[in-house]
């Protein structure tokens, strides 16, 4: 056994709880950070209160979703707003195109915020039309959408 003084067994102790500190909080924290970017649509802490397309618009009026104004197409407005709220995006890298003329564009509007968030669609010249780009308006980045993804979220059909 070791011969510490009192004051040495001090030393020894607070230093391993500093570490135990340091493993319980620091790396869970560490690694957190170090986890992939997650893309979104909205944010995962904001609230979605509307989304706007070209002729209907997607409300929460009171605790249900409804299109308005209503369409003949059968579109699940609880769905189309869960799909707005939690879909993933791919990021890709594509050549920046002045020529680009989206097919689609929403507005989404969330809860707190002033001005809304547009999201442009645009087809993905290099995939034969079987894949879509996405882009924030005024941010440079192309997000990855199938065409099932497009036809959802943009009621393409």
């Amino acid at each position: 056994m070791l011969k510490l003084s009192r004051r040495n067994w001090n030393n020894v102790l607070i230093f391993a709880v500093l570490i135990l500190m340091f493993v319980l909080y620091g790396i869970p924290q560490r690694l957190q950070q170090k986890s992939i970017a997650e893309h979104r649509l909205i944010p995962a802490d904001a609230q979605l209160l509307m989304v706007g397309f070209v002729n209907q618009r997607l409300v929460k009026a009171g605790p249900q979703w409804q299109l308005q104004p209503q369409s003949s197409n059968q579109i699940d407005a609880g769905q189309l707003a869960l799909a707005w709220q939690h879909s993933q995006l791919t990021p890709v890298e594509t050549l920046t195109m002045q020529s680009r003329v989206p097919v689609a564009q929403a507005s989404v509007q969330l809860v707190g915020e002033s001005s809304p968030v547009i999201w442009l669609l645009y087809p993905d010249a290099g995939s034969e039309g079987e894949r879509y780009l996405l882009q924030q308006a005024g941010n440079n980045q192309f997000y990855q959408l199938s065409t099932a993804q497009a036809e959802q979220l943009f009621l393409l059909k």
